[in-house]
Order: C-alpha cells, then sequence, then structure tokens
C-alpha cells in the first residue's frame, strides 16, 4: 500500500525512520531527541541484524541513521537529484577533518539513509541504481571507512509499514489517504470499533454545517444576517509561555495546529515537551471564534478525502473552508484528528446534580442529539484506535469553586483513561485569564494569553468584514471602512480596537456616524442605540410600538441580561434560558410598575413587546426553548445597565456586592464605566468604594482588591478624560507594591503604570517614587518592585531607562536576601549557581503551584527549580503550604475554613523575602477563594431594596 509521507513533515518522519530502524536492526539502535544531531537520527554499535538475507552478512561495527524528508516532492528525477546533493553534503561533511562533526565523533562504518521521495527501480539508468553508483564512487574518493550504506527511499518505507503494523498504526492519521472511511474500515477490522467510527465520521459531517457560523452573528444586520467563519474567521496573535522563560509571539491557530501534527501517544514520549494548549483572552477577544475555526480546520482535514461522504451544501461548505485557510495563511492539518468540542459550563452543569457524568459520556450524549447512537464504551474503544482534538471551551464560566473543582476532577479521569488507553490526544483549552487559577497544569498545557488586536491586524480585519458584511454595496463598504481605518489611527479610539467583538460593533455604528466612542462602555451604548434606531426607523406598526416603549424595551434587555448572569453563577444554571412566558412576565412586572394598571391590556402589550425584543432587535434571540444572548460580552452590558439605572440608588453598594467576583468583573467595569461617563457625582463614590475595598477584613488587607480594580479600570481607560480620576486610579494602583506580587496583577499593573507614565508627568512622579519607596523596604514590597522594574528593563522608552537605573542601585544596596531573590528568582541580575542543604522549593510546593503565565518571576523560578538552585526554607509557612497541597483539595475550597484562611494570612505575612514566592502563592489561593464567591443573589437583593422590584430575584 501506498502512504502520503509528505503528510508527517520532518519531525514525525523521523521518528517514523528512528522506529523503524530498532524494528529492522535490533534493539541495539539508540535514538536521538529534537535538536541539533550532528549527522544522526540515531545510531548503532555491534551486531545488528540487517540486512537479511545478504551475501556479505549482516553489519557489525559503528553505524547512523540520517534522515532526508522533503516537504514537497516535484517528481523522481528532481527529487533523485535533489536526494543525491543531500547525500554527498553528508558523506564530505564525515570526510572534513575540520568540521565539527568529524572532531566530536568517530566517523561510521555504516550508513542509512532514509528518505520520504521516489527512487525508480529502472535498472542502470533509474534512481536507485544511480544513487548507488554515484555515492560508492564519492566514499571511495573520500576514502571514508564505510563498509556498508543503504538507502530506505519510499517504496522500501511503504513495504516496511505493511510489514510492521504496530510501527505503522501510530501514524495511521499522518500518511494514509483515501476514503476516510474505506481505510477505517482497514484499521479497525475485528477491533469492534468500526460502527462507533462510521457513527464519529457522521457526527464530523453533521457538525461542519452545524458550527459554521461566528457567535458575533447578532452584531451584523439587523435582519438577522449571519456570518460565516469561513468568510470572516482570522487568526490572533498570542504570547507563549515557553519553559525557558523566554517569551514566543505566535499565530495562535497556527501554532496549535503544528502543536496537533505531533503524534502524542504517551508510549511515544516527546522529550518532556507539553502535549497540550490552553488559549486565554479577555471579554469579546475571540476564544470561542478561534476554537470554532481550530475544530472546523480538522474537520475539513478529516472529511478532504471523503468527497463522496458530503451533500452538496456540506461539500461547498468544505471548500469554502478550505480556500478560506489557504487564503489567511492556514494549513490544513497533516494529523486527520477527530475534532469535539465541549462547553465546559455546560458540562459543569450536567455534573452539578451529583450525576456521575464522565467526559466519555457526556460526548456520547452529545453525539446522539444529531448522530446515529453512540455510547462511552464505544467511543472509548474509538479514543484508543484514532488520534482525537478535543476543545474545552470556557472554563471562565465554571464559576464556583465546587463545580470548577468537580470539572477538573472529571478531566484528570478523562486524562488517565487516556493514558491508559495510550491515547494520542490533543486538547486546546480556552478562558478567560480574569478567575483563572491554571487549572490545566503547566507542565501539560502551553499557554497562549491572546494579544489586542495591533492597530494594522484591526484594519485588516475590518476590510475583510466590511466586504463580508456589504456584499452588494460596495460603496457603503468602502466608506465604513475609511472611517475605521481613520478610528484606528487615534489613540483613543484605537484602543477599542483591541478585539474582533468590538471591531465588529464599531463597523455597525459606522454606518450610521463619523465616528465612534472612545470608551468600551459607550461603545456597547451606543451599538445598542444603533441597533434599536435602526429598528424604529423602519415603517410599520413594530417600528412605532419599539419608539414608544424604548424604555420598556431597554428595561427588558436589562432585566434579562442580569437575570442571566446570576443564573450562570449558578451551579446547574449556565445553560438557563428565559422562556417566553418569562420572559412575557417580566415585561408586564415591567409595564405594570410603569403604572399599566389594566392587566388584560397590558398582558396583550407585554406580548407584543417581547415579540418585538427577539423578533427585531436580534439582540435577544431564540435558544433552546427560550431566549438570551449569543454573546457573553452583550448579556454583560446589559447585567451592568440594570445595575446602575437608576441614578439615585447607592450604585456604590451594589458594585461592593460583586467586586471581589471573577465571573461579575465585566460586569463590573462596564457599570463603573457608565458611572465615569454618566455620573459625576457617582464617581466620587466609586473611588471611595476602592479605597474601602483595602479594608474591609483580614483578606482584602493582604489581596487588596480595590488596587486589582484600580488596574483594570486604567486598562479600560475609564479616566481618559479626568486626569484627576486617572492619578487617584494610579495612586491607588501602586498600593500593590505593598502585597505579595501575583504574576497576571503585576503584569497588568506593569502595563497601565507604563501608559500612565507617558501620558501624565504628575503620575511619572508618583510612580517612580512609590518604587523608590519599596526599594528601600527591602521586603515584599522590593520584591513587587523588582518585578515591576523588572517588566520594564528593555523598554526603550523612559519607563525602560529609569528601570535600569532602578535596579543597578538596587544591587548594589540590596540585602543578600533581596539580592538572591532577584539573582534567581526574578532573573534581574546575572547569578552563580550555589549548592547548599536545603529542601529544593520544588519537594515542597511542586513544579506547578505558583506558576502564573504573565510572571517572569516564577518563569525563572521554575528554572531554578529545573537547576537545582537552592531556596530557604526554615519559616513554618512552608509546611503550611505543604500541608494544604497535600490535602489534595483545591486550595479554594479549603479557604472557606475560616481557621484555614487565618492560616493562609499569617503564612503570608510572616514570609521571609527568600520565601516570598510562598507568600504570593498564599496570596493566589486566597483571590482563587475570593473571586469565586456566588453574589448575584446579594447584588438582585440590593437592587431589589432600592427599586421596590421583589419579583427581580429568579
Amino acid at each position: 500500500m501506498d502512504y502520503d509521507l509528505t503528510r508527517l513533515g520532518s519531525r514525525e518522519f523521523e521518528h517514523l525512520a528512528q522506529a523503524l530502524a530498532v524494528r529492522v536492526l535490533g534493539p541495539g539502535v539508540e535514538v536521538f531527541g529534537d535538536g541539533p544531531d550532528g549527522g544522526r537520527e540515531a545510531a548503532f554499535q555491534g551486531r545488528m541484524r540487517y540486512p537479511e538475507p545478504d551475501p556479505e552478512g549482516v553489519w557489525e561495527g559503528y553505524g547512523v541513521l540520517q534522515a532526508k524528508f522533503r516537504v514537497r516532492p516535484l517528481g523522481t528525477d528532481l527529487d533523485t537529484t535533489w536526494f543525491l546533493s543531500e547525500a554527498k553534503r553528508e558523506l564530505r561533511k564525515w570526510a572534513n577533518p575540520q568540521s565539527q562533526r568529524a572532531k566530536s565523533r568517530k566517523i561510521p562504518q555504516y550508513l542509512l539513509f532514509a528518505t520520504n521521495v521516489v527512487l525508480s527501480p529502472v535498472a542502470e539508468v533509474g534512481g536507485i541504481d544511480s544513487v548507488k553508483r554515484e555515492l560508492d564512487a564519492l566514499i571511495a574518493e573520500l576514502k571514508l571507512p564505510i563498509k556498508g550504506w543503504r538507502v530506505w527511499h519510499f517504496d522500501q518505507f511503504c513495504t516496511y509499514l505493511d510489514l510492521y503494523p504496530t510501527i505503522r498504526q501510530p501514524y495511521e492519521a499522518l500518511v494514509t489517504s483515501g476514503d476516510v472511511l474505506s481505510h477505517l474500515r482497514v484499521l479497525l477490522e475485528g477491533s469492534g470499533a468500526i460502527d462507533v467510527a462510521e457513527r464519529a465520521t457522521t457526527y464530523t459531517i453533521m457538525q461542519l454545517l452545524a458550527d459554521r457560523y461566528v457567535r458575533l452573528h447578532q452584531a451584523g444586520e439587523g435582519d438577522n444576517q449571519r456570518l460565516d467563519l469561513s468568510e470572516i474567521a482570522i487568526d490572533l496573535k498570542a504570547e507563549t509561555d515557553e519553559r525557558s522563560g523566554k517569551r514566543q509571539a505566535v499565530d495562535a491557530v497556527a501554532y496549535i495546529l503544528q502543536a496537533g501534527d505531533r503524534i502524542l501517544r504517551p508510549a511515544r514520549g516527546d522529550g518532556g515537551s507539553k502535549p497540550h494548549c490552553v488559549i486565554l483572552g479577555g471579554p469579546g477577544q475571540g476564544k470561542t471564534t478561534l476554537s470554532q475555526l481550530i475544530c472546523q480546520t480538522y474537520r475539513v482535514a478529516f472529511l478532504a478525502d471523503s468527497p463522496a461522504l458530503l451533500s452538496p451544501d456540506q461539500h461547498t461548505q468544505l471548500r469554502r473552508m478550505q480556500d478560506h485557510l489557504a487564503q489567511i495563511g492556514l494549513p490544513t492539518p497533516n494529523q486527520h484528528r477527530w475534532p469535539a468540542r465541549i462547553d465546559l459550563a455546560a458540562y459543569s452543569d450536567a455534573i452539578a446534580g451529583g450525576e456521575s457524568v464522565s467526559i466519555l459520556t457526556y460526548l456520547a450524549r452529545q453525539i446522539n442529539e444529531s448522530a446515529p447512537e453512540v455510547n462511552a464504551n464505544q467511543l472509548r474503544t474509538w479514543l484508543g484506535k484514532w488520534p482525537w482534538l478535543l476543545v474545552l471551551d470556557g472554563l471562565d464560566e465554571v464559576a464556583s469553586n465546587h463545580s470548577r473543582e468537580a470539572v477538573v476532577g472529571k478531566l484528570d479521569d478523562f486524562y488517565t483513561e487516556a493514558r491508559q488507553l495510550d491515547a494520542d490526544l490533543f486538547v486546546v483549552a480556552t478562558s478567560r485569564p480574569q478567575g483563572y487559577r491554571h487549572e490545566f497544569s503547566e507542565s501539560q498545557y502551553t499557554h497562549l494569553a491572546l494579544k489586542p488586536l495591533e492597530p494594522s491586524d484591526a484594519i485588516s480585519y475590518a476590510d475583510r468584514l466590511t466586504r463580508v458584511r456589504f456584499p452588494g454595496d460596495p460603496e457603503n463598504a468602502r466608506q465604513v471602512f475609511a472611517r475605521l481605518k481613520s478610528a484606528a489611527s487615534e489613540d483613543l479610539t484605537a484602543r477599542l480596537m483591541r478585539s474582533p467583538l468590538q471591531v465588529t460593533i464599531m463597523s455597525v455604528l459606522l454606518e450610521r456616524r463619523e465616528r465612534v466612542p472612545q470608551e468600551r462602555y459607550r461603545l456597547f451604548l451606543a451599538y445598542y442605540e444603533t441597533i434599536f434606531n435602526r429598528e424604529i426607523g423602519k415603517p410599520g406598526a413594530t417600528g412605532k410600538l419599539l419608539d414608544k416603549h424604548r424604555i420598556n424595551i431597554d428595561r427588558v434587555h436589562q432585566q434579562v441580561g442580569l437575570r442571566l448572569h446570576v443564573l450562570a453563577e449558578k451551579s446547574g444554571e449556565h445553560d438557563a434560558v428565559v422562556s417566553l412566558e418569562q420572559l412575557e412576565e417580566i415585561t408586564l412586572h415591567i409595564l405594570t410598575s410603569a403604572g399599566y394598571d389594566d392587566k388584560s391590556s397590558a398582558g396583550v402589550l407585554a406580548g407584543r413587546l417581547a415579540n418585538a425584543a427577539t423578533t427585531r432587535l436580534v439582540l435577544l434571540s431564540p435558544q433552546g426553548e427560550g431566549v438570551g444572548f449569543d454573546v457573553r460580552s452583550i448579556q454583560e452590558f446589559m447585567a451592568a445597565q440594570a445595575i446602575v439605572r437608576d441614578q439615585a440608588a447607592d450604585i456604590a453598594e451594589r458594585l461592593r456586592t460583586i467586586a471581589w467576583s471573577a465571573h461579575w468583573r465585566n460586569v463590573w467595569l462596564l457599570a463603573a464605566g457608565n458611572v465615569f461617563f454618566h455620573q459625576g457625582r457617582q464617581r466620587h463614590n466609586l473611588m471611595s468604594l476602592l479605597q474601602e475595598l483595602q479594608l474591609e477584613d483580614a483578606v482584602s488587607l493582604l489581596v487588596k482588591p480595590g488596587s486589582l480594580l484600580s488596574v483594570e479600570l486604567l486598562d479600560d481607560d475609564v479616566a481618559a478624560a479626568t486626569p484627576r480620576f486617572r492619578r487617584r486610579l494610579v495612586e491607588q494602583a501602586l498600593e500593590l507594591l505593598d502585597a505579595p506580587p501575583e504574576g497576571v496583577g503585576m503584569a497588568a499593573l506593569a502595563r497601565v503604570l507604563a501608559d500612565s507614565i507617558k501620558i501624565d508627568p504628575t503620575c511619572r512622579e508618583m510612580v517612580f517614587q512609590a518604587i523608590e519607596r519599596s526599594l528601600e523596604s527591602t521586603g515584599i514590597p522590593a520584591v513587587s518592585a523588582l518585578l515591576l522594574l523588572h517588566k520594564w528593563h528593555k523598554e526603550p522608552a523612559l519607563e525602560g531607562y529609569r528601570a535600569r537605573q532602578f535596579l543597578d542601585q538596587a544591587r548594589r544596596s540590596a540585602s543578600p536576601g533581596l539580592r538572591g531573590v532577584g539573582e534567581v528568582s526574578i532573573g534581574c541580575w546575572p547569578h552563580k549557581k550555589t549548592q547548599e542543604s536545603n529542601r529544593l522549593l520544588s519537594e515542597v510546593l511542586g513544579l506547578d503551584v505558583g506558576a502564573v503565565d504573565e510572571s517572569s518571576y516564577w518563569e525563572a523560578t521554575e528554572w531554578s527549580r529545573d537547576h537545582d538552585v537552592i531556596f530557604e526554607m526554615s519559616s513554618d509557612e512552608v509546611w503550611v503550604a505543604a500541608n494544604i497541597l497535600g490535602s489534595g483539595v483545591d486550595p479554594a475550597i479549603q479557604a472557606e475554613n475560616e481557621k484555614v484562611r487565618e492560616m493562609m494570612i499569617s503564612s503570608a505575612r510572616n514570609t521571609s523575602v527568600e520565601n516570598s514566592i510562598i507568600s504570593s502563592t498564599l496570596r493566589n489561593w486566597l483571590i482563587s477563594w475570593s473571586e469565586r464567591r456566588p453574589c448575584g443573589e446579594a447584588l438582585l437583593h440590593a437592587i431589589s431594596l432600592d427599586e421596590v422590584d421583589e419579583d427581580l430575584i429568579p
């Protein structure tokens, strides 16, 4: 059988050649991992069992294997010429006494070349004979001591793959071609997995159409225009968390597709590389759309060789997706993984009632909704036989600590089962960074932090978007694009073009206006008003109805957004929607409170308004048996509007109830944006709230939630037009220097302070004075200051210059303990590795604890663990942390116990500067506990007390 070896790629071809060498030559073959190979993928010494039979006997001595992979074979003659050139180059390197290769090791007596190109067998003039003739001549000319050599070319490889199915099978999805089901029947014959393979294929085909639209479609036209993934999806820039501590800028999907082309069976081993990926991105940044794009890309790869299985519509969608992937520069995966996707919040709901629903059982239920029935045991067989892609979307939407622990536990069970099957499993997860505490292990997952769109990328996306949205109106497309391009050239509006969602919203706004708002809150507000105004401008009774009852329609959207976000916080309620009956009840309640006393006529009006809200405004759309918001950010905006609607209410007190919560963070920020723009008197109350949050209890004194929120408000640029408030926010944010450094928080602090330094000379002096004071302390504040300075020290701007100055001064005056932290943990200054008798930090806390993707502090600490750098472990707080970890229960759940919290706080406060990472770890656990506490019911209670809306609470 012929195999498509080109799809292996260079890396996997080398691995396959190594595996065949071990099988054919014998167990004495030593293979080498990735990296510079010095002319060898494997080496062997002694008596081999190859070649057999052979009149000259088997090889006995020292030999090497070299793999020569051609990415795009061009034909027999050209490929033969290429291979000869490569082989001759290798021989000359061995013969050159000045080459590093010849100096570093002995010359091989035997050479085995492995290549994916075809060498013609035609006698005398064919590729095989010409290669033998020319290489024999060169070996003699160079006087190399080579006793024997062979070439394993394409046909030889195919023969070996037929002979040794156990070698071939891990590569089946890479090397096969032709109809997928025909091949699967051959592969799975006698395994009992043929039925599930056919059902899995059917499911993949159906999902190709079911998952074709991006979830931004409600940001398109008011007439329900939907945006097709195959027209609008783009890759997004991200930053990886490499173990070396050096971050790498990548295209997220391209990076993931490349990572997925590896063979990930545990038995293969992979040099300690991380098998899986997690995408981290903020609200509206495109995580879910990327997860759709990744799944569709693998569906295209899985089905591309089987056009006969597809309907005309499915085949059209596959071709459109293929064309789009080529257009945006994404390759079709070589590894034809079977793609499956799980919404983690929905899965959390499935196990919320205590039912033991495994990942495989849940996937089987999901498949059975649209394909022939399959069970978990059949899926288990399929997992062991064929490579999988499993996308786990939306960990951030699993709000409670207990629900998250349950989900993570089920995932661990699934990974254990996959390892037992030696499954080729590739997992891609997504989450917002808010509330994320590395539930996906640093040792197993490469973390990809999505970066804001650069102006050039935003403009490129805007160009694509406008052409898709106005396919028959090039003049309108040109005008909207010109306005978007202008917005991208202005600093304040360019800040709003940092995500695909916000660019899409701006394209809607700029159809009818010359410019867009300069704040994120106002962007969402203007979008809602634009959609509303477009509908009331249309002729007919519905437009008049919407115009007359605008205030009531506003409240309907706000109340639905608030109710759904409260429900999403509860275990088992993520998929909750507002039924049509409930929507009419909400509308009726709003009308009654507005003075519509005739219940009969008010009921009829409520039905009309509810229908208009869902069929004309599009923001509320049908979902299952009810209605909801397709995009979480729109739901959060509406919930924020419900909080701040009554300007006479105590808005600050409402915001206090949700200030700690990661689930409510975007709602809180959008509400605060409303306060800063619309409610001048309330701004002072909001600033006071930030200060009060710091002093609520012992946890807040350590965590400093007011400072964390100040950083996010600065990042949202809510005080762009009020320098006085910006300075107050900067002052509040600088209090983070007094707290044990937390990775994500320190990275964000460095970013917003750098922006403030550039804008405002007063902020500049505030920042540098605070850093100077922190460095003088020699304790935890000094560690935080060093981390901040290390973030800046390579910057060419003023903050980089001052950072280098401060670091030079600190190195001269720092205490030995602080200098050690700066040298070893942070990497501010060079150091020499020392050996001491103390316990390693890794022995106490383990490899993943405290590792935060945004901070070089944690990276350097991980590096120091890898290099046996020793930390002082004399203080009791180390054993507090160790005991908490040793229990096997999520520390955030343990923190629900008041005594455990007190122990964490006390230990974090008393940590020596040498052990500052322990203090930071304890603070991280307290943040995890505090930001996942449910607070939606308390918010509803606070609103109902103000508005006398007792029926607000679901």
